[in-house]
């Protein structure tokens, strides 16, 4: 059987990025009904990058899954953290994710070239709009299960758990 590449987002998928930011900023909801879960986040980051406390914040946010429970070897990551790759390379590494190729675009940027490069096959991502342009550029991707997507009837095109992309990708 051919093994699928199937690439992962992070914060929202395999990192629980509004747990952290609600511990930092108790009065962000953690568990937001919008993607855009903080106004504040823009001018917070600035904030956070000149005290030199953004790398830190992101190598201590904690996990969502448990990465012996991924079912599948994926391919790599992508994801918009506006920090360096070697800190997102860093928690994988810290956290007990397995060593991939890790692609970070920006805050607000595109992943579908990203995911091209890769020969990414698969992609599971949190946020909506990224979800229907990866689609859109021929990228199979599942929308994974948060409070900020319930609301998008996605079909089973949504994933609860990574363990599921097996069951939905036969």
């Amino acid at each position: 059987m051919k093994t699928l590449k199937i690439g992962l987002d992070i914060d929202g998928v395999i990192a629980d990025f509004t747990l952290a930011w609600h511990r930092l900023y108790p009065e962000v909801n953690p568990t937001p009904n919008t993607w855009y879960l903080d106004p504040k986040i823009g001018d917070r980051f600035k904030a956070m990058r000149e005290a030199d406390t953004l790398d830190e914040f992101y190598l201590n946010i904690p996990t969502l899954i448990n990465p012996k429970e991924i079912p599948f070897d994926p391919c790599c990551y992508i994801t918009s953290r506006p920090v360096s790759r070697e800190i997102t390379e860093e928690w994988l590494k810290r956290n007990g994710f397995p060593p991939k190729k890790v692609f970070s675009v920006g805050l607000r940027m595109s992943k579908v070239e990203a995911a091209k490069e890769a020969g990414v096959e698969i992609f599971v991502d949190d946020h909506y709009e990224n979800f229907n342009e990866l689609n859109g550029a021929g990228i199979t991707t599942y929308l994974f299960t948060a409070s900020w997507n319930i609301m998008y009837d996605v079909g089973h095109m949504r994933l609860n758990s990574l363990k599921d992309i097996l069951l939905v990708h036969h």
